[in-house]
């Protein structure tokens, strides 16, 4: 059976479909619901938009309460009482120096599809010693299982953990085929990158350099993106991991737990998710020696993590525990506000976002909202950042009707959608192997033709090898992407904060990497892109990047947008 987990949606939080039939049923995914606002706070947009002097004063005459100035963004968060609401509204919309008023929202991060797996029967059970897998029994959890993401081998370590101290190589499933030369003392760390399983980093240009596992020249035979700053706003990074400290510069948590309290999570800047950390490693995961097992398309550059998310509680379930192993990165549009105001303070070069979700512009909210977001994401834009965000991941043609997907259709942001890999066509069969064929957009795809929206690296189905798809097993291809997770906090066991332990790789357990797919991976390449270019050509302004990625992207035939060319972006005059 094959579960949709939710992780990363804007302003909505999202229904789990399930597609439990043998294959993948397209028509049951769900029409999103548009979320409610947060009675009692407020976001004030100012018209220059500069936060006037008399922020504070303005607060006060309404009857409301100052909680953050988004200074570089001409914004300012509220709270107000529910007697005095109305009251501010009024006042504040009345007031020549405000543009407009809106609620705060709740947000999620962005889809995720991950793995489909077989079930350990008894993983880490402490005594230092790991079990088989056991594949006969069936999935009948409501999220993915606590199992490595890929395959164990009868010795039990998951591919790219345990290097064989005798050998030299890796331990594990079946290893995909290297592109490089295979030698008696083959390299230990970025196994992942120089494999079938490093794909889509090659694909969005992160090779070169004479780097093994891609062509011997490339994008990074120009620059490794050294001196270059990608924001990444998600649900944190796992500090520890080796594929994310080396670049680690910056450590921001805008979690307020008294505001939006969560019985999983810390709060601390803390990957507690494994999205943010998952994102971050395709962006921008370190390359060479004691740095983990996969590389991101800027392999050297500074990694600002800004924490807008935190995990909350699966909706529904009256144990706390199993609702938080089933629960999804969420927090406040005024979280992720702020985060997008703190990257421009950190002066980002590139701000990454993995978030979005549909607003309904025919309501008076709704096209406030729009506005807020054109008026922040080109503040950014204007202030140097290159802001990147995913068109999402529900199969919509945004075209259509009234429905926009915020950020991505705010203004100055670039909007990625998906593509397949050519190695693993899509194929949506249950049972499916991997077969070379043409790129394409994927299912579950958001696509809007007249948004000049590019499209990167996603994946599709199939899923490639497994144990319990040997067939698949024996090409390596496959059309997931590969990326870092998050073990959780250091030192911990896999469980709840408030007893001393943390969550850590979606509902995975303490796990270094994880497979899965959707456009959080797409932007999250994007950005790394972008961060390459930005390296190469620092006199470019954020808008020229943008343009130059998209009119270097190439034509494919079989996709309908455009298709991230890095290359042939660092080539253009």
């Amino acid at each position: 059976m094959l579960r949709r987990l939710v992780f990363s949606s804007l302003f909505t939080l999202l229904a789990v479909p399930v597609f439990a039939q043998s294959g993948v049923d397209m028509s049951g995914m769900p029409t999103l619901p548009i979320s409610q606002p947060i009675a009692g706070r407020l976001i004030v947009v100012y018209r220059r938009p500069v936060v006037p002097a008399n922020a504070d004063v303005l607060a006060r005459i309404a009857g409301a309460r100052t909680l953050r100035h988004f200074a570089h963004l001409g914004m300012t968060a509220l709270s107000v009482g529910p007697a005095d609401e109305a009251r501010a509204l009024a006042t504040l919309s009345a007031n020549p120096q405000v543009a407009l008023v809106v609620h705060d929202r709740y947000v999620t991060a962005s889809t995720l599809l991950l793995n489909r797996l077989p079930v350990a029967t008894a993983l880490d059970a402490g005594d230092g010693t790991n079990s088989r897998l056991d594949t006969s029994v069936p999935v009948t959890r409501q999220s993915v299982m606590r199992a490595p993401i890929k395959p164990r081998s009868a010795g039990g370590s998951p591919i790219g953990t345990a290097p064989n101290s005798s050998t030299g190589t890796e331990t594990g499933g079946t290893q995909p085929s290297s592109t490089s030369t295979a030698t008696a003392a083959a390299p230990t760390y970025d196994t992942l990158y120089n494999s079938p399983a490093g794909w889509a980093v090659r694909a969005a240009g992160g090779y070169g350099a004479n780097v093994s596992g891609g062509s011997a020249s490339g994008p990074w035979s120009r620059t490794l993106g050294a001196g270059v700053r990608i924001a990444i706003l998600d649900s944190g990074v796992d500090a520890n991991h080796p594929d994310i400290a080396p670049n680690l510069a910056l450590n921001l948590s805008e979690i307020n737990q008294a505001v939006l309290a969560s019985p999983c999570d810390d709060g601390s800047p803390q990957d507690q998710s494994g999205h943010g950390t998952w994102t971050a490693s395709l962006a921008a995961g370190a390359l060479g020696p004691d740095t983990g097992n996969v590389i991101g398309v800027a392999p050297q550059a500074t990694i600002l993590n800004i924490k807008v998310l935190q995990r909350m509680p699966a909706s529904g379930m009256s144990d706390t525990a199993a609702a938080c192993e089933a629960g999804q990165p969420g927090g406040l549009l005024s979280w992720v506000l702020q985060g997008i105001d703190d990257a421009v303070a950190n002066h980002a070069d590139v701000i990454a976002l993995s978030l979005g979700t549909l607003v309904d512009i025919s309501t008076g909210e709704g096209a406030g909202l729009k506005a807020a977001f054109d008026q922040a994401t080109w503040a950014a834009t204007q202030a140097g950042s290159v802001v990147i965000a995913a068109l999402g991941n529900d199969d919509m043609d945004l075209s259509t009707g009234t429905l926009v997907e915020l950020p991505a259709q705010s203004r100055g942001v670039l909007a990625i959608t998906a593509s397949t890999n050519p190695d693993c066509a899509e194929n949506l069969t249950a049972g499916a192997t991997c077969s070379p064929g043409p790129v394409t957009r994927p299912y579950y795809s958001n696509h809007y033709a007249a948004l000049n929206a590019i499209a990167a690296p996603g994946g599709s189905y199939p899923e490639g090898p497994t144990e319990a798809n040997n067939a698949a097993a024996s090409s390596g291809s496959s059309g997931w992407i590969m990326g870092a997770c998050s073990s959780g906090l250091i030192n911990t066991a896999d469980g709840l904060p408030g007893a001393g332990d943390s969550l850590g790789c979606f509902n995975l357990g303490h796990a270094g990497y994880v497979q899965a797919m959707g456009t959080s991976a797409s932007a999250a390449l994007a950005a790394g892109a972008a961060a390459i270019l930005r390296g190469s050509r620092p006199d470019l302004t954020a808008a020229e990047i943008v343009s130059i990625l998209r009119s270097s992207a190439t034509v494919i035939p079989t996709l309908a947008e455009p298709q991230l060319n890095l290359a042939a972006a660092l080539a253009q005059p």
